[in-house]
């Protein structure tokens, strides 16, 4: 071999060294991924039920972005966490594209409804149609319209809006709260006072009247009559014979 064809030799063979070990720096470093097709392509990870803030530095460590959609309810993501995104987790997109990200609001509320006049059992399956949760006691109180053993209302009441599995008590009529008013006629005040006080009256005015028919300074009418449906603390007025 000639000295011309020796140093062409070594000259080719310094050459092919430096081009594969730049090449070789080149792939460690990115900068072919053209060859295999992917420019560039990088895997999407999971944002899925975290806050707005992991969601962006966990794409950005990628070279991706995050663009947020509108808002939509998710029963199992708490409000103002990422409840869905496109593309899915696991896919493969370009460095610097934008992932799209949905907002969750959390679960959908419910309106209480209106329960008034219902039976107790009709109310408890409503409320679970409604996803709510009754409460295994009942409170009752006294309705003067609604017959006893049906439901006043609730706790809360209908129309409030309220997230779903809300306990909701029911309130069930025990009846009228009015009491008939004791007959006091012929009694003396004193008697009237205490048999009206201990029914749950008062006496309210009194003043002096006439009749044939009653002994002296004993009751010969009372307001509202013996026997009156009344509420409870309602003033008794009475007359005294005078």
């Amino acid at each position: 071999m000639g000295r011309s064809a020796l140093i062409a030799f070594l000259t080719s063979l310094v050459t092919t060294a430096a081009v594969f070990t730049g090449l070789l720096f080149a792939e460690r470093r990115g900068g072919l991924e053209f060859v295999h097709g992917k420019r560039g392509d990088v895997e999407v990870p999971s944002i899925n039920g975290i806050s707005v803030e992991q969601a962006r530095d966990l794409l950005r460590a990628r070279d991706l972005l995050l663009n947020l959609q509108a808002e939509r309810p998710d029963p199992a993501i708490p409000a103002g966490k990422i409840a869905g995104q496109v593309p899915l987790a696991g896919s493969r997109t370009p460095r610097g594209a934008a992932i799209q990200a949905f907002i969750s609001t959390g679960a959908s509320a419910v309106e209480m409804p209106t329960l008034a006049g219902a039976r107790p059992d009709d109310a408890v399956e409503l409320l679970h149609s409604r996803k709510l949760s009754p409460a295994h006691q009942l409170r009752q109180e006294a309705s003067e319209t609604i017959a006893a053993g049906l439901v006043i209302g609730t706790d809360p009441p209908a129309g409030r809006t309220v997230a779903p599995d809300t306990k909701v008590t029911l309130i069930v009529s025990k009846g009228s709260a009015k009491k008939p008013v004791p007959k006091v006629l012929g009694f003396r005040l004193s008697k009237a006072k205490k048999t009206l006080e201990e029914a749950g009256f008062k006496v309210g005015t009194t003043r002096t009247g006439s009749s044939d028919y009653y002994d002296e300074e004993v009751v010969i009418k009372q307001d509202p009559a013996a026997d009156t449906p009344t509420s409870p603390g309602t003033p008794v007025n009475l007359v005294l014979n005078e």
